[in-house]
Parts: C-alpha cells; sequence; structure tokens
C-alpha cells in the first residue's frame, strides 16, 4: 500500500473522448465540446485532448481544428494542472497555419506515424516545438515495429526529448504479455525524465486490462500516462473506459478524480450521442484485433457482404501484413472473389433452368415494403400472367414460389426456418459462393463468377445476380415486383427481420450502383426488358434512351 501511495503522483490520465468519437466529421455540437472540457476539468483528469489539428478549415462544433485560436474559445477557463493536447497525423497538418504558443490554447501536440514516417517525423516534430509547444511522439501500431526499430528510433526520441513517447496497441491486438514486451522495452531504454503512455483500443476486451496491468509494473518505476475516453468511446471497438480506470485509479493507488463529474458527462452527453453512432466491442473489431488489422477492413466488407464470421476471418487472414494495415477496398473485393471463387460446371443447371423459363413469364420477388403494401396488385399479376416465381434470398410469407434463389450464405441458412410446403415447396437455387455442391436433389448450384461484373461497390447485388442468371437461361422479359430502392419511400422491408441494417449512405449507394448495374444490363442486352409492378425508383432506368 505504501508503495502504491508514494507512486499515485507518478500516474496521470489522458481522455481522449473529443478526438476518438465516432462522430461524423466530429460533429460535437458547441455546447457538448464545452461540457466535456468543463466536466473532465471538474473531474481533476490530468490531460485533456480537445480533439484534431488539422488543414480542413474549421466548422464550429467540431473537433478538428485548423489553427489554434478555433481551439482557445474553448479553454478561456484552463484549469492549472490540466495539459491541454491536440493530435497530429503526421504530415496531415501544415504547420504554418500553427500560431506560436501564447497559453491561450492548447499546450502540447500529440504526433503520430507510420512505419514509413519513422526516419521524418522527429523533424516534424521540431517544428512544433519550434513554436513553443511541447511534443508527445507516439507510433500508429507499435506491434508492427519490430524491437530493434522501436530502440533504435528510442534513441533518437531520447535525443529529441519530448514531454512523452507512447507504446500504442491502434489494432486492439496485443494480449497482455505484447503489451508488457513492448511496454519493458520502452521503459528499458527510454530516458527516465520522459513520461511513457500506452493507449490501447478495446477489440480483444483487453484496452482496460492492459492499463491497468501497464500502470501496476511500469508505474512503479517512471512517470505513465493512460489514455481513455468515456464510456470507451472511440472509433470501431473503442477504447479503455476513463470511469473504470479512474475508479481503478481511486481505490488502488488514492487518487483523486471525481467520478460523479465523469458519471454526468456520460448521462448528460454519450448517452445522447450514442443514439447516433456506435463502438465498442463485436465479433468483427475482434477478428480485425486478432488480424492486428485495421478495422476499416472488416467495416468494408460487412458493408458490402452478408458475410460470416469465420468468412471475414478467412478473407481478413488472407492479407499481408502491409495489406492488414491499409484498407485496399478493391483488393478486398478481389479477395472476396478468390475465397468464394469456387468454381463449378453449371451447364446442365442453365439448361434445365432455360427450358423450364422458356416459354413461361418470370417474376422477380424481392423483399421491399411495396410487396406488403401492394400485395393484392402482385397476386393480381401472378393470378393472370401465371409465372415462375423466383424469391430474392429470402421466402416471403404469403406468397408462393417455384425457386428461391441464394447468393449470401447467411440467408441461405435462414431456410431451415420456413416452411417450405407452406411457400409451394421451391426449388432451391444457390450461387456457389455459398456452396459447391447441392445439399439435396432439390438444389441447384450456378457459378457465382459467371454473374458477377466488376466496376460498381455492390456488384454482387443479389437482384442483380439473379437477373444475370434469367439472362443466361435465355429470359429476355424480367418482371419485378418488390425491389424498391433503399431510399425514400422503400426504405423498409416486407418484414424487419429481412431489413439488411445498411446505414444510410449504404443504402444509397447500393440503389444507385443496382441502377447503373441495370442500365448496364439494358445497353448490353438491346432485347431486354424490365418491367416493375410494384412502384419503385429503378422505373428511371426505363426512361428515354437505353
Amino acid at each position: 500500500r505504501n508503495w502504491k501511495v508514494n507512486v499515485m503522483k507518478r500516474i496521470q490520465l489522458l481522455d481522449c473522448t473529443l478526438r476518438e468519437a465516432p462522430i461524423e466529421k466530429l460533429m460535437w455540437g458547441d455546447t457538448f465540446i464545452k461540457k466535456i472540457i468543463r466536466g473532465l476539468e471538474n473531474a481533476h483528469v490530468d490531460y485533456i485532448e480537445v480533439g484534431f489539428l488539422k488543414n480542413e478549415e474549421y466548422v464550429l462544433g467540431s473537433t478538428s481544428f485548423k489553427r489554434v485560436e478555433d481551439i482557445e474559445p474553448y479553454l478561456k477557463n484552463k484549469k492549472e494542472g490540466v495539459t491541454y493536447v491536440a493530435l497530429v497525423d503526421y504530415g496531415r497538418y501544415d504547420t504554418s497555419n500553427l500560431s506560436p504558443y501564447d497559453g491561450k490554447s492548447i499546450d502540447a501536440v500529440r504526433i503520430c506515424f507510420k512505419h514509413h514516417e519513422i526516419d521524418k517525423v522527429l523533424d516534424y516534430a521540431q517544428e512544433f516545438r519550434d513554436k513553443g509547444y511541447q511534443v508527445t511522439i507516439q507510433h500508429v501500431d507499435t506491434m508492427g515495429f519490430t524491437d530493434k526499430e522501436i530502440i533504435n528510433f528510442i534513441d533518437k526520441v531520447n535525443a529529441f526529448h519530448p514531454l512523452a513517447y507512447a507504446v500504442v496497441d491502434t489494432f486492439g491486438a496485443m494480449y497482455t504479455n505484447d503489451m508488457l514486451r513492448l511496454a519493458r522495452i520502452a521503459d528499458a531504454y527510454l530516458d527516465k525524465d520522459i513520461i511513457l503512455g500506452f493507449h490501447g483500443h478495446n477489440n480483444i476486451m483487453l484496452a482496460d486490462a492492459n492499463a491497468q496491468k501497464f500502470i501496476e509494473e511500469i508505474g512503479e518505476r517512471r512517470n505513465v500516462i493512460v489514455d481513455t475516453s468515456l464510456y470507451g468511446c472511440g472509433r470501431s471497438a473503442g477504447n479503455a473506459h476513463t470511469e473504470l480506470m479512474t475508479q481503478f485509479l481511486n481505490t488502488q493507488y488514492e487518487k483523486n478524480y471525481d467520478i460523479n463529474e465523469i458519471l454526468d458527462l456520460i448521462d448528460t452527453v454519450i448517452n445522447a450521442v450514442r443514439e447516433k453512432t456506435k463502438w465498442g466491442y463485436s465479433i468483427p473489431y475482434f477478428i480485425s484485433g486478432m488480424h492486428n488489422a485495421h478495422t476499416f477492413n472488416v467495416v468494408q466488407l460487412l458493408k458490402r457482404h452478408n458475410l460470416k464470421s469465420k468468412d471475414l476471418r478467412g478473407i481478413i487472414g488472407m492479407l499481408d501484413d502491409t495489406q492488414k494495415k491499409a484498407y485496399d477496398y478493391d483488393l478486398l473485393e478481389k479477395l472476396y472473389v478468390e475465397y468464394f471463387g469456387k468454381e463449378v460446371d453449371d451447364k446442365a443447371v442453365v439448361s434445365e433452368l432455360g427450358d423450364a423459363w422458356k416459354d413461361k413469364t418470370v417474376l422477380l420477388l424481392a423483399p421491399g415494403r411495396s410487396l406488403r403494401d401492394k400485395k393484392d396488385e402482385v397476386n393480381a399479376f401472378i393470378e393472370k400472367n401465371h409465372p415462375a416465381v423466383i424469391a430474392v434470398n429470402n421466402i416471403i410469407e404469403g406468397f408462393s414460389f417455384e425457386y428461391v434463389f441464394f447468393s449470401s450464405a447467411l440467408r441461405y441458412q435462414n431456410l431451415q426456418y420456413h416452411d417450405y410446403k407452406k411457400a409451394g415447396s421451391p426449388k432451391i437455387i444457390i450461387t456457389s459462393n455459398v456452396t459447391d455442391s447441392p445439399s439435396d436433389e432439390n438444389e441447384r448450384v450456378i457459378n457465382y463468377k459467371s454473374l458477377i461484373k466488376h466496376g460498381w461497390s455492390n456488384f454482387d447485388s443479389s437482384a442483380i445476380l439473379l437477373m444475370r442468371l434469367l439472362i443466361r437461361c435465355g429470359v429476355r422479359t424480367i418482371n419485378v415486383a418488390g425491389m424498391d430502392g433503399l431510399v425514400g419511400f422503400g426504405s423498409d422491408f416486407y418484414s424487419d427481420e429481412m431489413d439488411n441494417m445498411l446505414e444510410d449512405k449504404a443504402r444509397a449507394e447500393l440503389t444507385s450502383d443496382n441502377m447503373s448495374m441495370m442500365k448496364d444490363l439494358l445497353t448490353a442486352y438491346p432485347d431486354l426488358h424490365i418491367n416493375f409492378v410494384t412502384d419503385t425508383v429503378y422505373n428511371q432506368i426505363n426512361d428515354g434512351d437505353k
């Protein structure tokens, strides 16, 4: 206990909520920014990170600032003993925008850098120091550097002598032994009067545990800073939690952080933010942490594809160490096709389907809300035309089908929960990215690669894949119901359980891509007709010339 009391002054917290939040353009709003800064001051937090310094012009209410003067209105009553900082990504901020330090705005700049920038970052940091600011240095993804690279860099850091140097778990991949190994290296080689920091992410649910262990071991020997955020607020899986860490330090090291102030901020600010955005542990973020990969990779794949977790893991595992840290979306799509691109000989199936549809009207049923609202009209079309009815990725209650087309493994799995006979005992058509062999005589497998065409983000939209299959089978008039477009009036589904839960931006992109891909089909096949039975935003594909 005496040791813990003696070292309590060595241990400090930096709250990075205002910079880490997964809010578009960091638009907190003027009042929330003021409230967070004041609340953290009242809670006696040692360092407050107020946001980014970036080259873009400042917009009121954001915590992405171009000039320190933009920050000054929030720091009119700076509290003695608190250090106010902003983060800079190496090379993304022109120091010509930076006024000399005068004590009215931030006190320090935290500079982070990537592997290829290691030989340049200290010269860049000197530009900030020359203007009177304290400087801290930290890697992006400390695990991505070899021990030798870290040791050699720390030797240069010692010569530069910043306020602090930090070990950073950018992709939330560090187990405790990883963190301790890197922290011990830094502790051994870093000058003792330079503060050693730790910044963790919560992909594998160890950000708080690693931060506590860092304090327990490294805080025994030197001054340390640990980064946290309110409620773990941060992009993707989030960070260590300010409320948890302050409670830990108060009880274990007799610190005096005011937890009521912190809880009040969570109640009045963070809970409101959580209504607009989200963060925290999830299986996809666990997978990115497992591979020490940028979370943008898993987010992109999930935005584009309805993947099983094991398949997401398989695709991320195909990236090399450099690719995992980047986010090359074209490469991800190439690997997706490669991963699922099981070649099958589907000539017999295409011939069979072509014969079945040759002399029949074909109706494609997608799960849009219009299928529910215009059910009588759809049934009237079916009664009049006696079409071959083909559902897209779902068995839709209230309709009978001859076929159900699946290009999504997750949707295909849901078959087990439906009554086949009630749905008309349909035959099942499956693309080979779902399976390369039928499970029974009722299933037909189609070569996935034969249905895709690159050039769009959503190149494997299920409805478009089905249209391409129909075209392969000789169908030239495709009737469609329930394909509303995921914007405006058609933003709902036939039932909530069919909703793919895409964000509005992704819905709009999918709708735009579907529109473009259908126009491409009409251009490629002049004798093709796409007729919409229900109201849809896609009607405009038939306006004017093809």
